[in-house]
């Protein structure tokens, strides 16, 4: 959901729990600075408070404004969302979100990205270098590129923008196919390919995995030993190039026919403990994508405990119900290829699917609900702030790799996404208006009164000049 212009802004908005934070509202245009040496009260209360929803219990701070700011301090309580209410002159004029958390989430970045696409280096429609910008462009902050047997498309956008510092983090991957088998594995964040063994050295693949059938588990099916000695094979050579293995669209029907995987395979494969992650929303149409939803559930009611991730197995970019609707938000200690792998690994990640028009996107969220509970907030009031500013850099990015413009200019897209994204968690201070910004709106405010009179459309109605915050 692409957001809606906002006259203020609350910084940071995203706390520790339990402690006091430093907070600070700021105008994001100049018609809206503060009015200087004011008087406005905050109104904070707990959006998961055992309340009286028809009055909630609040805690109001006075303060007045200075340099057309406001700045308070509060202690918010346990890990939940708190609303606050901006109230001038018994009238609520602004209405901000904040989310407290933990000491283990507070150190970790939310990362929104697919884990699951393919260039035209397989049978996808877009130049590898391209998609990263399209991806960037959809405010993604990673994307594994995992074209059918083939590892090294990936290195194609590392050496387009070798030496530029994107917004955007290449993970390691391809999709594995294991030869005779329609099982389909998605490798993430390996140092090298699983594909390639195979494909190079068919007669060695084929004398291990003969090995590995004597260790077929004895409960499973006699007609399910070949795929799971293969699976076994596969899962065995991602977790020894030190990348995870995850489980892709098991309700996919190739051609519109059967399934790639019937159900019963599935579950016996994604219990056995060889993936470490199960794509729940990705590559299927919606009543498959709901079997995949009934099946994951019905699993953990037996115990299973699998990571989830959402992924649009995208081939092209236009006219797909996958992209950009289905994606991972991982909690990550950096954007980088290995902290997203062990984000995953760690299960600190949801599988999201949205829905809607651009401007009323809703999303589902799926995972633990500590995590789902926090990534709803983001998904309403960070990501799509931060998509914003993405569009230019993604299109940058696609404009650098065909030479139509300079590195410095996908930098400066970049930075300035950082800069947000540090301001919103509170690693950063935010940016204050200057001086020269209260004088010309000072200048200007006068003008507007003294040249008055205040208009509704065409028709003059009143004579007394009203400030507009």
């Amino acid at each position: 959901m692409l957001p809606k212009p906002r006259n203020l802004s609350i910084w940071p908005s995203v706390v520790p729990e339990n402690k006091k934070s430093k907070m600070l509202i700021t105008p994001n245009e100049r018609a809206f600075l503060l009015f200087e040496g004011k008087e406005y009260t905050v109104r904070i209360m707990a959006v998961n408070g055992d309340d009286d929803y028809y009055a909630p219990k609040s805690d109001s701070i006075a303060c007045v404004a200075k340099n057309g700011i406001l700045e308070f301090e509060y202690g918010f309580g346990p890990e939940q969302e708190y609303l606050i209410h901006l109230v001038y002159e018994d009238k609520v004029i602004h209405r901000f979100n904040v989310y407290a958390v933990g000491e283990d989430l507070y150190g970790l970045t939310p990362l929104k990205g697919d884990l699951h696409t393919h260039s035209y280096r397989s049978d996808g429609k877009r130049d590898p270098a391209a998609l990263a910008g399209h991806f960037r462009e959809q405010g993604y902050d990673f994307f594994a590129l995992t074209d059918h047997n083939r590892y090294y498309p990936g290195g194609e956008i590392d050496e387009v923008f070798s030496g530029v510092k994107c917004g955007i983090t290449r993970v390691l991957g391809e999709e594995v196919h294991a030869p005779t088998i329609t099982v389909h594995t998605v490798h993430i964040g390996g140092k090298k390919s699983v594909c390639e063994q195979y494909l190079t050295d068919r007669e060695g693949y084929e004398k291990e995995v003969a090995a590995l059938m004597e260790k077929v588990p004895e409960s499973v099916p006699s007609i399910y030993h070949e795929r799971y000695a293969k699976i076994m094979w596969v899962t065995e050579k991602i977790h020894e190039a030190g990348g995870i293995a995850i489980f892709p669209h098991p309700f996919w029907r190739p051609m519109d026919k059967t399934y790639n995987v019937n159900s019963e395979l599935a579950c016996i494969l994604i219990k056995s403990g060889m993936f470490d992650a199960y794509e729940l929303v990705g590559g299927m149409p919606q009543p498959d994508l709901n079997c995949s939803l009934a099946m994951w559930n019905d699993m953990r009611a037996e115990g299973l405990k699998i990571s989830v991730v959402g992924s649009s197995d995208v081939h092209g970019t236009e006219n797909v119900a996958t992209f950009p609707h289905y994606f991972t938000v991982a909690f990550a200690k950096e954007n980088t290829s290995d902290a997203i792998r062990d984000a995953v690994k760690a299960s600190l990640c949801v599988a999201v699917e949205s829905c809607g028009e651009e401007y009323k996107r809703q999303h589902r969220a799926y995972g633990s609900y500590r995590l789902v509970a926090y990534a709803q907030f983001l998904l309403k009031h960070y990501f799509p702030l931060r998509q914003r500013m993405c569009q230019g850099e993604g299109y940058a990015m696609r404009a650098y790799s065909m030479g139509e413009t300079c590195a410095q200019l996908v930098e400066l897209e970049a930075e300035m996404t950082e800069s947000f994204a540090k301001r919103f968690f509170g690693r950063m201070a935010p940016v204050l208006p200057t001086a020269e910004m209260i004088a010309f709106e000072d200048k200007w405010r006068a003008v507007h009164i003294e040249k008055g009179p205040v208009t509704k459309g065409s028709a003059v109605y009143s004579s007394v000049i009203s400030r507009q915050i």
